[in-house]
């Protein structure tokens, strides 16, 4: 089975394709991938380090911000099951760290972007979400990021977007809706069209994002086909894979629909794919 699988990807490689962009999965991406350093300060600065043959192997980190309701505390945790209580701020102040004092920040032409996601829930019980103060809190405290972020990017002279993505439209109109009249760098909208239920209970049809500008979409490529593919480059936004883990068929689909971005845990594994 091994020895058909890197025949054929072998075979896909001799197609002539558009490079997709590097987003790093959970500011973890690099191997052996180990899903305990998802969201966590050393994980991030081993990942913003990572480079190969000179250059920076990502483009973009996604950070995520989780508002624990119980205290209404603003973290950097992908959830609650693994105890995390790193402040947000502290993953802020780390970009701004690594955006002032990297000579490159990203491997392909276009702008370092930073990728925050807001969670939905605010408990381990992923049924458990923001009360409309807890979302007020939640929006205003990634606007504070990308405070951070900006004044980063502004003093260094950095390329940089912040793009604020979420399972959730009502998270997204709230950003909308609290974001300051000056903006010094450009921000972007996000959501995630991903694994449908009962496999996943957080994707929401995209009829329920009518009236947010979205600039992107995600999705992953073993549960989308042909005609939702169709259906969503026909909205004119930039579309990104996230995975797990890469398969065989994650570097087919790749081939097959040519995403604008590549979200991975594996860096060193997509470049060097990518790149053959």
């Amino acid at each position: 089975m091994r020895a058909t699988n890197l025949a054929f990807l072998g075979l896909l490689g001799a197609c002539d394709r558009p490079t997709p962009r590097i987003l790093c999965h959970n500011a973890n991406c690099v191997e052996p991938t180990d899903p305990e350093g998802d969201d966590t300060l050393p994980a991030m600065r081993e990942s913003l380090g990572l480079m190969i043959d000179g250059k920076p192997a990502i483009d973009a980190i996604e950070i995520d911000s989780f508002w624990r309701g119980s205290d209404n505390t603003c973290l950097f945790a992908h959830d609650l099951l693994g105890g995390s209580t790193t402040p947000i701020t502290d993953a802020a102040t780390e970009l701004a760290n690594h955006i002032t004092t990297a000579p490159v920040l990203t491997r392909h032409p276009g702008p370092f972007r930073i990728f925050l996601e807001l969670k939905q829930y605010t408990d381990k019980n992923e049924s458990v979400t923001h009360t409309p103060e807890q979302r007020i809190g939640h929006v205003d405290c990634v606007w504070g990021v990308y405070d951070t972020i900006a004044n980063a990017a502004v003093t260094s002279g950095q390329d940089v977007e912040l793009v604020f993505a979420s399972f959730s439209p009502k998270l997204l109109r709230d950003v909308i809706a609290r974001a300051p009249a000056t903006l010094p760098i450009p921000y972007k909208l996000d959501t995630f069209f991903g694994i449908p239920k009962p496999l996943n209970g957080q994707t929401m049809p995209l009829d329920n994002f009518h009236g947010i500008p979205l600039d992107i979409i995600e999705i992953h490529p073993q549960w989308i086909h042909d005609a939702q593919w169709e259906g969503i480059r026909s909205l004119g936004v930039e579309v990104a894979f996230w995975t797990f883990s890469a398969t065989v068929e994650t570097f087919a689909a790749i081939e097959q629909y040519e995403p604008d971005w590549v979200g991975t845990s594996e860096a060193q594994l997509m470049v060097r794919w990518l790149e053959r």
